[in-house]
């Protein structure tokens, strides 16, 4: 009797921590900024998970590193990364390539992780537990729970935790494409508005080019309109009147660009 009560204790423990990892989903989904969404993953995870270090290591193709965040939990104390550790030995870097949850504990003797294995003894950590941050559209990096206890991320809460990172890595990629999104928007508009603008002043050339073409030829003093040289001289007095008008319109468009040119681009002459 007391094993099925245990087993229904269980299940229930585990169906109020998924419940309430919808709370911290939803919490943490709210935030754009990758920094403040880390100083909420610290205060909302507590909620579901026990930890005394929790760490990001968000990834960086570009320049072939990761950007790391790590804090002692109870104090929020920020950790910085140690300098001697290779990135190709790191936990992250483990995690990253092969795309599976990673335990690192002290009671083992991994060869691989040795200079991680100092790094732990140095902070009290007795053992790592560190998954992918993944979404079906890229890879984001790595999340590491750190604990002073031994033996804290058996199979059951590795498997819990998997959940847990899916969860962060959707928020992780939303807030980290937000503002490239934002910025690309602003620029599609003011090319927009450029356009406009370029659109109306190409129309308002074409007009007066139709307007010059129908304006009658003007005799001069004297002269009739079969005289000698009379079309060669109409067609000079047409193409001037064109050109001042042409030009007094590209002026016009070079300002209107001006006032909309993106700050740093330089301006047209004249």
């Amino acid at each position: 009797m007391r094993t099925e009560e245990a087993a229904d204790g269980a299940r229930l423990s585990a169906a109020t921590r998924y419940e309430s990892l919808v709370g911290v989903s939803n919490a943490i989904g709210t935030h754009r900024d990758p920094k403040d969404l880390f100083s909420a993953l610290v205060r909302e995870l507590h909620r579901v998970v026990r930890f005394d270090y929790i760490g990001v290591a968000i990834r960086d193709e570009k320049a072939n590193t990761f950007h790391r965040h790590f804090v002692d939990a109870e104090t929020e104390a920020a950790i910085p990364p140690d300098p001697e550790l290779p990135i190709e030995e790191s936990d992250a870097w483990w995690v990253y390539q092969n795309q599976e949850p990673l335990v690192t504990s002290l009671e083992t003797h991994d060869a691989r992780f040795s200079k991680l294995h100092e790094i732990l003894k140095k902070y009290g950590v007795h053992c790592l537990c560190t998954l992918p941050l993944t979404t079906a559209h890229s890879k984001v990096g790595t999340l590491t729970f750190g604990s002073k206890a031994p033996d804290a991320y058996t199979a059951d809460e590795v498997h819990f935790l998997s959940v847990v990172a899916e969860q962060i890595a959707l928020a992780f990629d939303n807030a980290l494409h937000f503002d490239a999104s934002q910025a690309s928007q602003q620029q599609l508009l003011k090319k927009n508005e450029r356009l406009g603008l370029l659109l109306e002043l190409t129309n308002h050339v074409v007009s007066n080019l139709g307007f010059q073409s129908r304006v009658p030829g003007r005799s001069p003093s004297g002269s009739g309109e079969h005289a000698p040289g009379y079309e060669l001289r109409r067609r000079r007095h047409n193409s001037s009147r064109f050109r001042q008008h042409t030009l007094a319109d590209l002026r016009l468009g070079f300002c209107l660009q001006r006032r909309i040119r993106p700050r740093g681009e330089p301006c047209p002459d004249g």
